[in-house]
């Protein structure tokens, strides 16, 4: 098996961690968790961090595969910055598919995806770069999903939508087919959108509405 860092902390790097040995236990061979990478621990929840995010050229020249999930609502462009200043090739990207997940054999994953346990990609669907798909997220037929875009847990699109990237959907948001979602936008929790929303927008409610707008100079 090919061994796998996840650049990240507590979230979404342990918890794909978890899921990624899950999956060696129940046949899955094609790669395996041997730790994570992060700035400030050596140790998080039992996995050991291999070095900072400033080692990972030499982690990839070792022979380590890549997942990142050092996303965030409101400071995405931030990190996506940090992420493509490392120059990770694109076949040192992991694509992870949990055995519980269902991927249509039409739609396409690029470099770095991650689908976990009971998530779906449906018919036609293209996912961006980077794009993680959370525990029971669901992305329905003839999307195009931008690169870096964040599927929280129950988030669910309909479909011919397009999506830019960098783009949040927390958990629970239903997303109406046919829209357009801007670069940077947020859907928040349990929102249901019925509209197209702009870049750096995040949009709340039922029917969602513009909440405000992202505070480009968060940083990390």
């Amino acid at each position: 098996m090919k061994n796998i860092l996840i650049m990240g902390g507590k979230g979404p790097a342990v918890v794909i961690a978890n899921a990624i040995d899950h999956a060696n236990k129940i046949g899955y061979s094609e790669y395996q968790c041997a730790g994570l990478i992060n700035d400030n621990e050596k140790e998080i929840d039992g996995y050991k961090v291999f070095g900072k995010f400033s080692d990972i050229s030499k982690l990839v020249d070792d022979g380590y595969y890549i997942i990142n999930t050092i996303y965030k609502m409101g400071a995405q462009e931030d990190r996506v910055k940090m992420f493509n200043s490392l120059g990770i090739p694109d076949d040192k990207l992991a694509v992870f598919i949990h055995p519980f997940a269902y991927v249509s054999p039409s739609a396409t994953l690029s470099p770095g995806c991650v689908v976990m346990p009971n998530a779906t990609v449906s018919a036609q669907t293209r996912l961006g770069k980077c794009c993680l798909l959370m525990t029971n997220s669901s992305v329905g037929h003839d999307n195009d999903i931008g690169a870096f875009n964040f599927f929280t847990s129950n988030s669910c699109l309909g479909s011919y939508i397009k999506t830019g990237y960098s783009v949040w959907f927390g958990m629970n948001c239903t997303v109406r087919g046919k829209l357009n979602i801007g670069n940077r936008a947020s859907v928040g929790i349990g929102a249901v959108v019925t509209k197209d929303i702009p870049d750096d927008e995040i949009w709340i409610g039922n029917p969602a509405k513009l909440h405000k707008t992202n505070d480009d100079k968060i940083t990390l």
